[in-house]
């Protein structure tokens, strides 16, 4: 990627990441087109395939997304590890430039699921992998905690912008901006370097200090002598030749510790999911209802709650402790779901006024959604990245992040079954989301460690990894994509 000689590589690292997350964007494009196309799918007048689909063909179009995210989060991180994440990322963009051509050229609903199946693999494989990229690339834990944190905010303009593309902009014009999105990903990332740790995996000395030099600003031949350069490039050639050309060797750790470790990523990453953003904005007409301002006006409006979340989560989100982010976004957000659940149920009764009952939903689910992308969403990629050794967490997180688009997919279909008994299916599934969010918030003061500003052998003291002899790991090794000694 042509930069400027005078950039500096946390200036490259934020570049290389905004490029990476065009593919967070895409997705949210393409989640967000979904509502207002399903209702033209079942038009009568301005369908624009062969044939009119009926609402029980239309539900599967977000059932394919997240169950072909499922397939996607679920070989990626495998993948990543063997190929390294650059290459993972460039195929999924190609994966996504492929769904948008399947629903610009599709005359079948067939094709529309297949346009669902290629957007979901990519993206279920750009959420996983894109936060071990910014692990690996960046110049300390700080830094990359930053960055992925800016994953959140791609996430929800994309699904703003797909909003407004899909319920004001003609279908054929829609189809031709996805496209763009997608080529420009695949026209820039290209030029942007593989992870140094990528090549420290296959013990290519070469192109790992090539790489280490484009990520930290090293332009000039002169400046290879930076003393910061230097004594990271040690540490990476420390690594290598302790593990040997075969890559990173095996860390011993206990049953308990791997065991408490899994549970910690699984049930960040499953809350997550199962906190109802997906459901909740997929379905906003009917957990609305007549409440609100027009279908439309709605949709946009809750849009705009989540992209305030991402955006309070990329400006001070990295400077708040991350046990006190997750416990308030996830507590403060249960608040809002149980307190919608309790006026559906009973608001006919309380007399609140005309003003209150018409307007008071949306501004409850429109704070949810804000407090959801406010903390315990991203958080969910970046304590686990923070939490768990480099290889553990590419394997753990993939794992996760699969289980948790499957529950997704089954939670999206079923809706439609509850649904139709309007009031309570709509109750039920707003205590699901209040019951997950509360989870996460309790379980997360007592089990899960600060990790925000500490080291790592303070994070494994706390979550009893020891060695044979009782103390903790005293080794050099690459923790949480970074050469750190565990002492």
């Amino acid at each position: 990627m042509c930069l400027p000689e005078a950039i500096t590589g946390s200036a490259i690292q934020s570049v290389a990441t905004a490029v990476g997350s065009i593919l967070c964007f895409n997705f949210g494009l393409m989640f967000g087109i979904t509502p207002a196309h399903m209702t033209l799918y079942e038009s009568e007048d301005d369908t624009p395939l062969n044939k009119v689909t009926d609402p029980a063909g239309t539900a599967w179009l977000t059932g394919y997304l997240f169950l072909s995210a499922a397939i996607g989060a679920l070989v990626s991180g495998w993948l990543a590890f063997r190929i390294g994440p650059k290459s993972v990322l460039l195929c999924t963009g190609l994966l996504q430039i492929v769904g948008w051509f399947c629903i610009h050229f599709g005359y079948d609903i067939v094709h529309i699921y297949a346009s669902r199946m290629f957007a979901g693999t990519a993206s279920g494989a750009a959420f996983v992998v894109l936060p071990i990229y910014i692990n690996e690339i960046a110049e300390s834990r700080e830094k990359a905690a930053s960055l992925t944190f800016t994953i959140e905010l791609w996430r929800t303009l994309g699904i703003l912008a797909g909003f407004i593309l899909g319920f004001y902009v003609p279908y054929a014009y829609v189809n031709m901006v996805g496209c763009a999105v997608s080529f420009v990903f695949s026209m820039t990332f290209p030029f942007v370097q593989e992870s140094p740790h990528y090549f420290l995996r296959k013990g290519n000395v070469p192109c790992l200090e090539k790489s280490l030099r484009w990520f930290r600003g090293i332009r000039d031949i002169d400046d290879r002598d930076n003393p910061d350069y230097l004594a990271e490039l040690a540490d990476f050639k420390a690594e290598l030749q302790r593990s040997g050309k075969s890559g990173i060797g095996p860390t011993p750790m206990s049953n308990g510790y791997i065991i408490r470790l899994t549970f910690v990523s699984f049930l960040l990453t499953v809350c997550a999911k199962l906190s109802g953003v997906f459901v909740e904005l997929n379905y906003a007409a009917d957990f609305l209802g007549r409440t609100g301002y027009s279908t439309e006006v709605n949709y946009v409006l809750l849009a705009v709650a989540q992209c305030v979340g991402g955006l309070l989560a990329r400006l001070i989100g990295p400077r708040l402790p991350r046990k006190l982010l997750l416990c308030v976004s996830s507590l403060m957000a249960a608040i809002s779901v149980i307190m919608l659940a309790l006026f559906k149920q009973f608001g006919q009764s309380w007399m609140l006024g005309s003003w209150s009952e018409q307007y008071l939903p949306i501004i409850l689910l429109a704070v949810q959604l804000a407090f959801v992308s406010f903390g315990l969403y991203p958080l969910a990629a970046v304590v686990s990245s923070e939490l768990l050794p480099t290889k553990l967490h590419d394997v753990l997180y993939s794992l996760a992040s699969a289980v948790s688009w499957l529950l997704l997919f089954g939670m999206i279909e079923a809706f439609n079954a509850v649904k139709s008994t309007i009031a309570p299916g709509l109750v039920l599934y707003l205590w699901v989301f209040a019951a997950a969010s509360i989870l996460v918030g309790l379980i997360s003061m007592p089990l899960l460690p600060e990790t925000r500003n500490r080291r790592p052998s303070s994070v494994q003291r706390e979550l009893g990894y020891v060695d044979d002899g009782g103390g903790v790991a005293k080794i050099t090794s690459v923790t949480n994509g970074h050469i750190a000694s565990h002492i």
